[in-house]
Formats: structure tokens, C-alpha cells, sequence
């Protein structure tokens, strides 16, 4: 003990002192005990006390105590009476190692939120989270992103483990959603309570908010010869553009085409389906009677979800998983189970059934997949390409009929054969190969007309396991893998395989990279769309219909980029031509 002052202390056989007047207690840092009957006085201090086991007694409740009336000091704490004091630090300084030392400091909560509650316009997926006011931990529970509904969290689009896909750097949590968010749409984030703590343990309380995606501006732009007005440039051609002129409208979402085909068909950000383009017997599906339309036209209806326009043909599901065609006729092409040449119709009707699928590359000519991932086939079958084992003009199908099979995924055609990707990756062809191998069997030499030789009427493997997307050109095809590869094959008589040479293909052959998206056929040119979202494009240019600002009779068998632009979301390719959105 450094010092004890008191004017007197009276010894009562080892009792506690009685200090009657006031005192000065000041510097006790080992005392085990501490402790007096009463502490007399009206100004009486007590300092210093760092490490005694004990300090009991009271203060009297008269006279201006220094720590105020009604306060006891006891082993356990300090108690002032008609005060609340749980939670309340006022001390400038602590000593000690804090161990038992709890709620210090404040509370643990958001400093800023990315994107804010109620924001509007916001650009990313990436980098959703919000900034603490102190450093978190994880918790328990998954953060959750949803669809909202009227302000109403509807529909999931992804759930967060807060211990596994959240990112937790500090006083920083971040999610990065694994798709991107639809344009316009409202979503509701949702961060439960108890999803983050603090180093001391106390939990956040929750939060959820709304935002909105930023409704982007979508052009469409044309490319290439404009026969039968098929660049929608309101001009009936045979005009061309060699570098890309846009089609009026800003609200373009993708565009549907493929290979030696005259027409056209896009879809708004509203839904509503256009086309345009060579409208032999009502293939463009417009309701009108007009041979070509230069211009977009509206298909009737606004709750279509897939299309797929051909030479003679339209073909296109809803959003309720019904089916619908128009055009012509001949060999049963429309599948509504009727027949003949002289048979056709401007508007879609539908074809049998409810459960047709509705997502992407789903139907394609004479083709369409069930949400049951069935594939069914209709139409002419001279080449087996309706995949049922058969092939001559009298087996044809009027109506759709099964190919075998349970996990197809998406289904592509020509004139002649028939691709198809199932669920695991696998790629399968039939119907006609060609001349050139258009099949990807590493086989060629096959003719058309008239035995169709080397052909295949049931689906044969082409190998690999990774196929992500194709698209079939005049007398090729190219396809996207998972790991970004572009591979090509077939007919490369001016360059349109893109692979540097002019021989033709028989098995698929890559083209240089392994950063590619989106791959598209025309007619004897390809084009592409790089993960960055430059355009590519390779092969005949008589058109301009590489983009390269000229016509040429020199041809381009590497893929070169059109422009420098970065915003490219969708390509078609067409006859001597491509269209394609762009996000500005």
C-alpha cells in the first residue's frame, strides 16, 4: 500500500475502521480486501484501485457524494440505481487484455451498400455487397437474390452461402451473381439476420432492399448483300453495305437466322417477335401476301419465346409452351398433319401440344425439342434427316414424330440433315452429308442427288463431350465448345471455315482461339462473337459481307474483326449477309 491518509482510525480488535470525516484514499494497487463500514463524510475519493480481489461498502445516500447518490460498489460491478448501464462504456481508457469485456464499441452496422437501396440504372452482375463499419465475420444463412415482385421478393436467381460464395474482405462483403441480370428488371436482395458477425460476436440484424438493372439501349445493325431486303433497311435490294448500317429501333434483344436463307426474325426487349425479308407463301409468318418485306414486321402476338426463320418457312414457340408455323407446305413441312403444295398459310398456327420447350436454339426447321428433352421431327425426309432409321420422299412426316432419345438440348438443321446437342455435351448429325462432309463424321464424297450417298438416318456421334452451341451454314457448319474453342467443317471452297486454308473439312477443325461465344454460318461466310464482345467475320466479302468497308473479290479465310466496338450480344448469318445487336 503506497498511502492511506485519514485524520483518524480508531482500532476495533481487527473490525473495519469507521473514517467519520472526509477522506482521501489514493494508490492501493495489491490490497486483497478493502473494506470499511461506512465511509463518513461529504468528500470522500477513491483512486488507484487496479488490482484488489474486494472493494465493498456503500456511500451514504446524504451529502454530494463523489459518484452520486444511490451507488454500491460490490464485487460485481457498479450498480447506480433508477440507471440502466448495461452496455454503456464512457471510460477513455481500458486496461487489460478485454477478455471479458463485452459490447465495446458500436454496433455492428452497413456504411455503404452497392448498389444502394432503391438505385436505378445499376451496370454490373458483379460486385453486389455492402461496406461495414467494422471488420465481420461469417455467420450462418445464405444471402439471397430474387426477382421482385410489386416490391415482393418473387422468384430466386441466386442463393449465396454466406460461408462459401460470399467474399469477405474485412469490414467488406461481396457476391458476385453467376449470370447476368435481366435489363429493367427489379430485384430484391436479401441479407438475412445473423448472415454476419463481429469480432466480438454480435450478429448484424438483416437488411433487404430493391434495385433496378439498368435498361440498356439494344440497336440492330446489317451487314452484306441485301437481296430480297433482308438487312431491313427498308430498300428491296440487291443493294449492299460493307460495314455495318443500323436498322431502325433501339429496343432489338437477339436475332434468328442461319445459312442460305432469304429471311429473318428478331426479337424486342417487349417480347414481340419481327421479321423480314423473302415471304414465299407466308414464311415470314406476318399475315400479309406481299413477296418481301424490307423492313421489320411484327409476327402477331407478344408472348413468343423462340423462332427460327427459313426460305419456306417459320417456325417458333411461346412462353406457354405451344407450338406454331406458317409458310409452305409441301412434304408436310408445316407439321400441323396436312400436306400439299398448294397448302399454306401468312399467319402461325399452331401444331399439336403444350409442353414444347421454350428455351434457347429449342426449334429449328421441321425440328422442336419438349420440356421432357424429347426431340421431335417433321417434314421432307429424302436424306434421313428426320433421324427416324428411313429415308426417301415417301417417308415423310406430316406431323412431328419422335426421335429416339431423352436428353436432347438443342437442335439445328438444314435443308438435307440435322444437328443436335444433348445434356452431357455429346453433339449428334444425320441426314445428308454432301459432298464436302457437311455431317462433321469424317466422312465425305457423298452426293445429294439422287442415293444420297454416306448419309445418316439415325443420329450418329460426332466426338467430344463439351459442345456448347452451333450453327449451320450453306454446306458447313460451326460450333462452340465449353472451354471457348470454335471448331468448323465441311465446304471451304472461298475460306468460310475461317481456318487460313481453303481445303475442305470432313471432321470438325479448330479455328485459332479459345476466348470465342457465339459462332454463325451464312451463306459461304461465317461470323462470331468473342467473350469480350468484338465481332468477327471470315470468307466470301462479294457483298461486303465481312464488314471490312468494301466489296472484294478477295476472299478471307482467318477471322478478322469487324470494327472496334466491344458491346456485340447477338449474330446471324444469312445469304451473303449477318445482322447482329449491340448493346450501346
Amino acid at each position: 500500500m503506497s498511502e492511506l491518509r485519514v485524520d483518524s482510525v480508531k482500532s476495533k480488535g481487527g473490525g473495519a475502521p469507521n473514517l467519520p470525516k472526509g477522506v482521501t484514499i489514493s494508490g492501493i494497487t495489491t490490497a486483497v480486501t478493502l473494506g470499511a463500514t461506512q465511509i463518513d463524510g461529504s468528500n470522500v475519493n477513491v483512486s488507484g484501485v487496479v488490482t484488489s480481489g474486494t472493494l465493498s461498502g456503500s456511500l451514504l445516500s446524504t451529502g454530494t457524494p463523489t459518484l452520486g447518490l444511490g451507488v454500491t460498489i460490490n464485487s460485481s460491478g457498479v450498480a447506480i440505481s433508477g440507471v440502466a448501464t448495461a452496455g454503456i462504456v464512457s471510460a477513455t481508457t481500458l486496461y487489460g487484455d478485454g477478455t471479458n469485456i463485452t459490447g465495446v464499441g458500436a454496433t455492428l452496422a452497413p456504411l455503404f451498400y452497392q448498389p444502394d437501396p432503391y438505385d436505378t440504372g445499376v451496370l454490373f452482375p458483379a460486385g453486389i455487397g455492402i461496406t461495414f463499419n467494422q471488420q465481420v465475420k461469417a455467420g450462418t444463412g445464405n444471402v439471397t437474390l430474387s426477382i421482385a415482385n410489386a416490391g415482393v421478393a418473387g422468384t430466386v436467381v441466386e442463393n449465396f452461402g454466406v460461408g462459401s460464395s460470399v467474399t469477405i474482405s474485412e469490414n467488406r462483403i461481396t457476391i458476385d451473381p453467376t449470370a447476368d441480370l435481366s435489363v429493367g428488371q427489379d430485384y430484391i436482395i436479401s441479407y438475412p439476420s445473423g448472415c454476419f458477425t463481429n469480432n466480438e460476436g454480435s450478429d448484424y440484424v438483416g437488411t433487404a432492399y430493391t434495385f433496378q438493372a439498368r435498361v440498356y439501349d439494344y440497336q440492330l445493325w446489317a451487314c452484306g448483300g441485301n437481296h430480297n431486303g433482308i438487312l431491313g433497311l427498308n430498300a428491296p435490294g440487291p443493294s449492299f453495305k460493307s460495314s455495318p448500317t443500323q436498322v431502325p429501333g433501339t429496343t432489338w434483344a437477339r436475332v434468328n437466322s442461319g445459312g442460305k436463307v432469304f429471311n429473318v426474325s428478331a426479337f424486342k426487349t417487349d417480347g414481340t417477335l419481327w421479321s423480314w425479308g423473302y415471304n414465299f407463301y407466308g414464311s415470314l409468318g406476318v399475315n400479309g401476301s406481299a413477296q418481301r418485306y424490307s423492313s421489320p414486321t411484327q409476327v402477331p402476338g407478344t408472348t413468343w419465346a423462340q423462332a427460327s426463320a427459313h426460305n419456306y418457312n417459320f417456325y417458333a414457340t411461346r412462353t406457354d409452351g405451344t407450338l406454331w408455323a406458317s409458310g409452305f407446305n409441301n412434304e408436310g413441312a408445316r407439321g400441323d398433319n396436312t400436306t400439299g403444295p398448294g397448302s399454306y398459310v401468312s399467319s402461325p398456327i399452331q401444331i399439336p401440344g403444350t409442353s414444347w420447350a421454350t428455351t434457347e436454339d429449342c426449334v429449328n426447321r421441321g425440328s422442336c425439342i419438349r420440356t421432357d428433352g424429347t426431340l421431335w421431327t417433321w417434314g421432307q425426309n429424302w436424306a434421313g434427316q428426320l433421324g427416324q432409321n428411313d429415308g426417301s420422299q415417301n417417308a415423310r412426316r406430316s406431323s412431328p414424330t419422335q426421335v429416339p432419345g431423352t436428353t436432347w438440348a438443342k437442335v439445328y438443321s438444314n435443308v438435307y440433315g440435322r444437328f443436335a446437342i444433348k445434356t452431357d455435351g455429346t453433339l449428334w448429325a444425320w441426314g445428308s452429308n454432301g459432298a464436302k462432309g457437311r455431317l462433321g463424321l469424317n466422312q465425305g464424297g457423298g452426293a445429294d442427288f439422287p442415293s444420297f450417298s454416306k448419309g445418316k438416318s439415325s443420329p450418329t456421334q460426332i466426338p467430344g463431350t463439351t459442345w456448347k452451341q452451333l450453327s449451320v451454314g450453306a454446306d458447313n457448319a460451326f460450333a462452340t465448345k465449353t472451354d471457348g474453342t470454335m471448331w468448323a467443317w465441311g465446304s471451304n471452297t472461298v475460306g468460310q471455315l475461317g481456318i487460313n486454308n481453303i481445303v475442305d473439312r470432313s471432321s470438325p477443325v479448330q479455328i485459332p482461339g479459345t476466348t470465342w461465344n457465339i459462332a454463325q454460318g451464312g451463306s459461304d461466310h461465317g461470323t462470331a462473337i468473342k467473350t469480350d464482345g468484338t465481332l468477327w467475320a471470315w470468307g466470301r466479302n462479294s457483298y461486303g459481307s465481312l464488314g471490312q468497308s468494301q466489296a472484294s473479290s478477295v476472299h478471307i479465310s482467318s477471322p478478322v474483326q469487324v470494327g472496334s466496338d466491344t458491346d456485340w450480344t447477338d449474330v446471324a448469318g444469312t445469304f451473303y449477309a449477318w445482322l447482329a445487336t449491340k448493346r450501346a
